[in-house]
Order: structure tokens, then C-alpha cells, then sequence
């Protein structure tokens, strides 16, 4: 019996644990003289969140933050910016006040393309629920991107 309940309580935390909250996507939107707006796209399990860089630093959890590899065919234009409007609330796992995305995500970090080229890139977030957070997480996304001309 013991066995038993040992064996469906370990099945229940590596199910809990091996599922993605967060469904990331990345998409390439032209815009003028070879510029791109790269989007990065969340879809987060209901009941779970990611937080925003608007969180105070000193609050404890990670906010979402996207990075691209080091890529000679391609210079970064401004900052990553989050375009989903952040929800201010209070957290009882870090005991402070943060700003999270649920449900969904959207941000955007413009790019000057010099030759078609696959690019690497990295979003590192903390995903949590009311009671527990997961380990913060690095998702590499690639996407193939071209001049305009």
C-alpha cells in the first residue's frame, strides 16, 4: 500500500512539474529599411504568471527578459518592450506588491537586418501560481529573418 501511494504521489509531482505553463512563439514583422520587429508570444496556463520588468527589483521574482545571440547580420534597435499591459498586484509568495501577465503575452524588440540569417534567441521568466514557483527558465526560440529588399 505504501508503495502504492508513493508511486501515484511521485507521478503526480513529475506530471506537475514536466508540463510547460508557458507556450512561447516568435514571429518577424517588417517594418522600413530593413528593419524588423521581432514578437515574442505568450500563451501562460490559466493560473499561472510571468512577471514584468515593471516588478521592483528587490521583490524576488525574475521578470521575462529576451536576449538574441550575437549575430554580425543583425543589430539590435532599442530595448526588448513589453506591449501586453502589465497587472499590478500583491503577491503573497514574495511577500510584495508585482506586475504580471496571465493568460497571454506580447513583446517586441526591433532589429536592423543586414542579410538573411537565422537568428538565436533567449527568454528567461519565472513562471508561479498562487502557491508555488517553478525555477526560473532560459527558452531558446530561432527565427529565420530577411533584408526587406
Amino acid at each position: 500500500m505504501r508503495l502504492l501511494i508513493l508511486s501515484a504521489f511521485l507521478t503526480m509531482g513529475a506530471t506537475l512539474f514536466s508540463q510547460e505553463k508557458v507556450h512561447w512563439s516568435i514571429k518577424a514583422v517588417k517594418a522600413q529599411n530593413n528593419h524588423t520587429n521581432i514578437q515574442l508570444q505568450a500563451e501562460i496556463q490559466s493560473g499561472w504568471h510571468v512577471y514584468s520588468v515593471k516588478t521592483p527589483e528587490n521583490a524576488g521574482p525574475i521578470p521575462i527578459s529576451f536576449a538574441i545571440n550575437k549575430n554580425r547580420a543583425v543589430k539590435k534597435k532599442g530595448d526588448f518592450m513589453e506591449k501586453s499591459e502589465a497587472i499590478k498586484k500583491f503577491d503573497a509568495n514574495f511577500d510584495s506588491d508585482v506586475f504580471i501577465f496571465e493568460h497571454k503575452f506580447l513583446g517586441e524588440l526591433n532589429v536592423k537586418v543586414k542579410k538573411d540569417t537565422e537568428l538565436i534567441t533567449v527568454v528567461t521568466y519565472m513562471v508561479c501560481n498562487e502557491v508555488m514557483c517553478l525555477p526560473p527558465i532560459d527558452h531558446l526560440l530561432s527565427i529565420k529573418l530577411h533584408t526587406n529588399e
